[in-house]
């Protein structure tokens, strides 16, 4: 499933949502930042979390592109009457686009942590929308892969308890951190059984053991955060890449058609 071998539009939409979702994961790394480096500092002291200036403006940049490739994801998948699933992704796009541009009004300065979640949740949304949309376009057509589908909810569940962890005060009970926990856990043993299961479809396999490196990573920096500021950022970072991650293997999952030995000309659609 090369580019090349892909129809005009589908090359249209898989290039600009890929780039949407790259300037997404830069609007999402960089929010950590600054929210991380306004954030009380802990007994050991904050190191680390200086270059506040540069960060908001790369901030600032990425999120006016964010806006233009949002408008051009709209207008490729608008072209394909035939694929209403891209029009509503497109259009689910464009509307987290507008309610995060006011959500970031609010958020700016000593935001509530309502909003601050609301932020960080709907970017990671907005990720995942366009990551979808970039390798959904690849992918073949057929039904996604139930074990697949169930190890994703689990990186997606285990994302937003973190999101809820992250902009809780601090003075909040962290009795959220042991289900955040056991969810990192668990989606690390799901996505290792199906990393290195013999079933599923090559890209399917790559995207899953890249989500098993990853959330293994995330352990990692979770553990040395407390000795490292900069691992809690770092945390975050891999949180999102494996959000992409589990997405892209569950896309992927998605068997392509059989053909039909009785009827020539015929496929059947694969599970």
């Amino acid at each position: 499933m090369s580019l090349p071998g892909l129809a005009r539009d589908d090359r249209a939409l898989v290039a600009s949502a890929a780039a949407c979702a790259a300037l997404v994961f830069v609007v999402v790394a960089s929010s950590a930042w600054l929210r991380l480096a306004a954030a009380p500092c802990p007994a050991g002291g904050c190191t680390g979390f200086g270059l506040s200036d540069a960060v908001r403006l790369a901030h600032r940049v990425a999120a006016m592109g964010v806006t233009v490739l949002a408008l051009l994801i709209a207008a490729v998948a608008w072209k394909a009457p035939a694929r209403p699933g891209r029009r509503v992704a497109a259009a689910a796009v464009l509307v987290l686009v507008a309610v995060l541009a006011v959500i970031g009004r609010r958020s700016a300065g000593a935001a509530p942590p309502a909003v601050m979640l609301a932020n960080l949740l709907g970017g990671l949304t907005l990720l995942a929308l366009s990551a979808g949309l970039a390798v959904a376009a690849l992918a073949p057509r057929g039904r996604l892969a139930t074990p697949f589908v169930a190890a994703s909810a689990l990186v997606a569940l285990a994302t937003v308890t973190g999101g809820v962890l992250a902009t809780a005060p601090p003075s909040d009970p962290s009795s959220l951190a042991l289900v955040h926990r056991a969810l990192a856990w668990a989606s690390l043993a799901g996505w290792a059984l199906l990393a290195f299961s013999a079933s599923p479809p090559p890209g399917a396999r790559l995207a899953a053991r890249l989500a098993v490196a990853l959330i293994a990573a995330q352990v990692l920096a979770a553990v040395a955060a407390s000795g490292w500021p900069l691992a809690r950022w770092l945390h975050n970072l891999l949180s999102s890449a494996a959000l992409c991650a589990a997405i892209a293997a569950a896309l992927s999952s998605r068997a392509a058609p059989r053909p039909d030995p009785g009827l020539p000309g015929r496929v059947s659609v694969g599970s």
